[in-house]
Parts: C-alpha cells; structure tokens; sequence
C-alpha cells in the first residue's frame, strides 16, 4: 500500500509518478486539508492508522516547501517503511529511521537555536508593545515609495495576491511615481526593477523561526540598498510575521502605509494553522500600531480596526481593482475556445481561483455534478483555472466528468492565459462561501474585478463587498451565499439567456473601467501623501 498526499501541484501528475517508482502497488490518496487542519492530536491518529511500502508527499517544488524538517519528523509516527518527498520535477527524497537517527544531532541543533530564537522574538515584541512610535512627516510633494514584500515565500505568476501587487504597481507607475521594489523572492512583475533581499541560508527546524529572523536581514538589506537616499514613505503590503516595515519606519523615521488583506491572526485560527498563534498576533499588532495609515479592502476590516482600537483617521477604505487594458472583451475568446476544444453551442462556464477554503469550492463542485446530470437543454462545460488546497479533492470528485471533457481543469497557467480563457467562457462564477465563525466575510476578491472587466454574465455570492461592488440583476446575478440550487439555478437560467448575459456583462465591464482602475486605487492609497503624525496610541492596551 502506498499512501498519496498531493501537498500542492496535480494530482494526475502525483499518481503517475508514484506509480512509475511503485508498480502493482495499490495508492491511496489522502486529502492534504485533512493533516494540514486537523489538531495534533489528530494528526498523530491518522499517521499511526498509516501500514504499507511508503507515504508519499507531492509538491510542486520541494524548494517551496516551508516545513521539510517537520515532515521528515513525522516519519517516526507512521507504521509504513518509507516518507518520501517528491515534487513535479521528479526529484525524489526517501526518507527511513537511520536516515533520521544519523541527522539527529544536526536536527537537535537547529531545534535549540529556534527556540532561542522565538523566546527572543517573543520577549522583543512585547517590549515594543509598550512603546509608540511615530514616524516623521513627509516633506516632499512626489516622494519615492520604498515598496515591501518582506516574505521571502514564493508568489507565483497568477492569483489574487501577485494581481494586487502587479496592478497597485502599474497603477503607480502610471501616476508618475518612482518606486523602488524590495521583495524576499522575484516577483511577476516589470512595473519597477525588483530588488530581492535573499534569506538567510541557516538552516531552520520551524519556518516560523525563519520567517521572524528574516525581518532583521530584509530591514538591513533594504537600509543598505536604500543607501543615503530616503523614501518619502514606506508602503509595505502585509505578511504573516513580518515587521520589517515597522522596523525600517522607526529606524528612517519616515511613514508606514500598510496595506491589510487580511487579519493573521484569524487566518492563523482558521485558514493556515501555525503552533505560535501569540507570536503571529504581536508582529500585526506591532505592525499595526507602527502604520501611519492603513490601507484595507473592505469595510469588513475596517470595522475589525476599529473594534480593536485603531484610530478611524489612519485607516482607509480601497478595494482591489483591475487592469481594464489587460481584461477585457475579445482578448483570445476564438483562441481559447479553440484550445478547449469547444463547439460554438457549447455554454462555457469559468472559474478562476486558488482553491482555498473561502471560495466555495465544495458549492461549486455541487451545483457541476448536479447540472451535468440534470439532462440541461443546452451543453455545458466547465473550466476551472488554478491550483490550491483543495483542487485536488475537486478534481479527484469530478473525475468522470473531466474524462468525459465536461469540466477541463488547466492548474496554474501565467496571466495572459487567465485572460484567455476568461474570454472563452460566457458565463463566470464566484461563489464564496460566509466565514466558518460567523464573523463578517472581510474579502476583496481580485477575479471579481477582473470578471467584470472581461464583459461577462457574472454569478455571485451575496455577500459583504461582492453585494456592494456588484448589483443584482445589473451587472451580475446574485446568490444566496453557500446554496447549490440557487447557483445552480442561476447558471443554467444564464446559459439560456444570451442577451441577458449580454446585458450584465456590458454593464459590469463599464463599472469596472469607471470606478475600478488601478490608477483610482494607488490615488486612493497615497493621495495627501504628505502624512501628518498619528496620533500617540498607548500601545498597552493590545489588540484583541
């Protein structure tokens, strides 16, 4: 028995590779989410359940993968002979006991020197906790931006993260700002030349370690780059752990504009498990408490903002936007159809995302199986453009369809094929699902902006920004939050609909270019750049 955990990358891919090293050997696939979810307590049940020839982790780079050490470790609580590491190049680690008993000082060594390290970072925050800082005012009229990706992770050439950040940067290019890009990785983008503070090459136990160590190499390889030329503001896109803006705010006494997707902390307890929630909470609070302003995508956080003390005149409002010259009608709609093998009747309906746990995947893998056996008037086919933690359960579910070429899944693919075969489909969706704890969706979806400026009929969930952004039976159809039938439904009434579609998808494409370019959104960020002082904020009172 060989057991399959396809990490990240395809799964088609995983299984062939792991039947070419172990022939006649049954696979059983399980599903990435449910280790990575899971307590560990749970975690050891299911490992320990594990007896056969080997367990198998895919991913698509093994030089990606953030946690190696630990998962070696885990070979020690499964009952199978082997733990292998593999990734889509067909590099191929194989790992047993006395592999792991030979590097067991080695392994000891980096254990001790994190924790050392975490106990320093925790007792550093905290004493910065106690203090305020405030950054100095900004003199110049058209100051240079020191723009900072302080992560040294890998963000790939599509989603909604490098589209934010590949758009904000065009947009400020556009505005006639200079800029200059410190990043921790290269980035898809050539808005601005793209200055790569590389990682420590120490070896680590935790990434987490890694990750709060890295905030003093990036601070001193953009000081160093930045020479005796100072920004006029350091604007610093937010990252789990990351305090490197901050740092550099106090250490150059100019501004922080930090730009908040999302609250680490919550994601932290619901989306991306870590085991030093405490920590992850005082670098946001740190970095939040250190920003001059703050720029969020949604009212949502707005609110959280404020609920957890932050002053109403440091946090603005900006939702994500869209390249309109990029996305737009008639980009490759022959092309693409032509590449998906498509007949002219056919209503292509499109999906583009990074499978996570917010987008509704299982909703949508629902409303597919039911329309597909529905016998529907017309033919329907489904594309669905990505990679994440849950396509390869998706993909394993739609299996019979996507053999019968009624659902095509095309994996990652570089942006100018997202465009493509956004043109292709007739119809898209978006059905996002409300958060797991009852609190407000805080989302800014990326792929709706792009949705509307693509000029198609566009399906939606009711829910927070995307109701506000989108209007019902205007620019887009909208549904009840989570409900197969009502998605279902409306797919199937906007597949036999064509003028309907016509007429949503014009009305969004002219909302898209009137009121959400990336030009509108970089004048929102830094418009009256010249930031006046903050007001001092005791820094004791925390953050919930």
């Amino acid at each position: 028995m060989i057991y399959l955990c396809v990490w990240s990358g395809e799964t088609n891919r995983a299984r062939d590779l792991v039947s070419s090293r172990y022939p006649r050997l049954d696979i059983v696939e399980f599903p990435h989410q449910r280790l990575r979810m899971s307590t560990f307590r749970e975690q050891i049940r299911l490992l320990r359940s594990f007896r056969g020839r080997a367990i198998v982790f895919y991913f698509q780079s093994l030089d990606d993968f953030k946690h190696r050490q630990m998962l070696e470790c885990l070979h020690f609580l499964h009952r199978c002979q082997d733990t292998v590491l593999c990734d889509r190049s067909g590099r191929w680690v194989s790992i047993r006991n006395t592999d792991l008993l030979r590097s067991a000082a080695k392994v000891l060594l980096k254990l001790l020197f994190d924790i050392k390290s975490l106990i320093f970072w925790w007792v550093y925050l905290h004493l910065w906790r106690r203090g305020a800082v405030v950054p100095a005012d900004v003199n110049s009229d058209e100051p240079e931006i020191a723009y900072l990706i302080p992560s040294p992770e890998t963000m790939g050439s599509s989603g909604g993260a490098i589209s934010h950040i590949r758009g904000f940067l065009y947009g400020l290019k556009s505005s006639g700002r200079t800029c200059r890009v410190f990043s921790g990785t290269g980035l898809a983008q050539e808005a601005f030349k793209n200055e790569v503070v590389a990682p420590p090459s120490r070896p680590y136990f935790f990434w987490e370690a890694a990750m709060l160590s890295y905030n003093f190499v990036f601070a001193d390889g953009v000081q160093r780059r930045l020479g005796s030329s100072t920004p006029g503001a350091i604007y610093q896109r937010h990252c789990r752990f990351a305090i490197a803006g901050a740092l550099l705010s106090r250490r150059l006494k100019v501004p922080l504009i930090l730009e908040y997707n999302g609250p680490q902390g919550w994601i932290a307890d619901h989306w991306d498990p870590t085991h030093f929630k405490s920590l992850v909470r005082l670098c946001e609070e740190v970095t939040l408490r250190s920003a001059t302003r703050i720029i969020v995508v949604s009212e949502a956080l707005r609110a959280e903002l404020l609920q957890r003390g932050i002053a109403a005149g440091r946090i603005r409002v900006n939702p994500n936007a869209v390249d309109a010259d990029f996305f737009y009608p008639g980009r490759g709609r022959a092309r693409g159809r032509t590449e998906l093998n498509l007949e002219q009747e056919e209503v292509l309906i499109g999906f583009v995302g990074s499978f996570s746990l917010w987008h509704g995947i299982d909703i949508l893998q629902e409303a597919i199986v039911g329309l597909l056996n529905s016998g529907a008037p017309c033919r329907l086919r489904f594309v669905l453009v990505g990679d994440g933690l849950l396509l390869g359960e998706m993909r394993s579910a739609l299996a019979a369809y996507e053999k019968a070429g009624d659902v095509i899944f095309t994996g990652s693919v570089p942006r100018e094929k997202v465009a493509e075969y956004l043109d292709a489909a007739d119809i898209l969706v978006s059905p996002h699902i409300p958060m797991p704890d009852g609190s407000r969706f805080f989302g800014s979806p990326t792929k709706i902006f792009e949705y509307m400026a693509m000029g198609k009929g566009i399906i939606a969930s009711r829910l927070e920004q995307l109701a506000e952004v989108l209007e019902h039976d205007r620019t887009a159809w909208l549904v009840t939050p989570g409900s197969v039938a009502e998605l279902a439904e409306a797919i199937l009434h906007l597949a036999l609909d064509p003028e309907k579609r016509e007429a949503l998808g014009s009305a969004a494409r002219r909302a898209a270019v009137e009121r959400h370019s990336w030009s509108h959104n970089v004048a929102c960020a830094l418009d009256d750049i010249s930031l006046q002082r903050p007001q001092l904020e005791s820094l004791e009172q925390g953050v919930s």
